[in-house]
């Protein structure tokens, strides 16, 4: 499967990157991935409303950071035929004035959503339901809608919705890694990579970790990942 889903990112150009928001390690994840895939040559836009203060340090520019911009309002003409369209501009206020020539329009039938180009590939993060996820977001999200999905999660309740599904009990990082080397890898892709396996194994106290994740953070430090700076951030 992994030779597969090289391919499918080696001739993605536009590919969106979804992390789960209530997890930081699903979120220095999609960090990593960012600036592994821009790297690559990759266009790459980071779907998330918000960073944690604390990890901001890792974060990239916000024109990186993809929210909708592209609003379309809609009337159908079974409504009203509008021959004339016009609209004015103040410091307060945007104003668009609709001419009718006939028929009847009423608030209910103007629709209002957003209009994006879909992209070549999507990758999840620690999401458990898609669907769920993209919740009352559909005006906002629904060009994602139909796009091959590479689902990535350590949560065994995941419901595998992607085309692609690597589901497995160790941290996001490690399964990152089962994908990429990390001799390609570069310093902020490293370092990244190193607070994803921290907060999985919370800073290696916790019961299931393992004498691999000590191996990839030795080697991920050897790639300049920058393991001071972490610390800091989970003070």
């Amino acid at each position: 499967m992994n030779e597969e889903i090289k391919k499918q990112i080696s001739e993605a150009k536009n590919i969106c990157l979804i992390p789960s928001e209530n997890e930081p390690e699903s979120l220095t994840a999609a960090l990593a991935l960012f600036y592994t895939l821009r790297d690559l040559g990759k266009n790459v836009n980071l779907i998330a409303e918000k960073f944690p203060e604390k990890i901001s340090f890792l974060t990239p520019s916000l024109d990186f950071i993809s929210r909708p911009q592209n609003l379309v309002i809609s009337v159908p003409k079974k409504s009203a035929d509008i021959p004339q369209i016009y609209y004015e501009k103040t410091e307060n206020d945007l104003k668009i004035h609709l001419t009718l020539d006939n028929g009847k329009l009423a608030k209910e039938d103007v629709l209002f959503y957003y209009s994006e180009a879909k992209p070549d590939f999507v990758i999840t993060l620690g999401i458990q339901d898609f669907q769920k996820q993209l919740e009352n977001k559909m005006d906002s999200y629904g060009f994602l809608l139909g796009c091959p999905i590479l689902n990535i999660d350590n949560n065994l309740e995941n419901l595998k919705f992607g085309q692609n599904n690597l589901i497995e009990t160790k941290s996001l990082a490690e399964i990152i890694l089962d994908i990429f080397e990390i001799s390609s890898l570069g310093k902020n892709s490293a370092t990244c990579l190193l607070a994803s396996v921290i907060m999985h194994y919370e800073n290696f106290k916790s019961p299931k970790t393992n004498s691999g994740a000590f191996k990839i953070s030795s080697d991920l430090m050897e790639k300049g990942a920058e393991y001071e700076k972490i610390l800091k951030m989970s003070v």
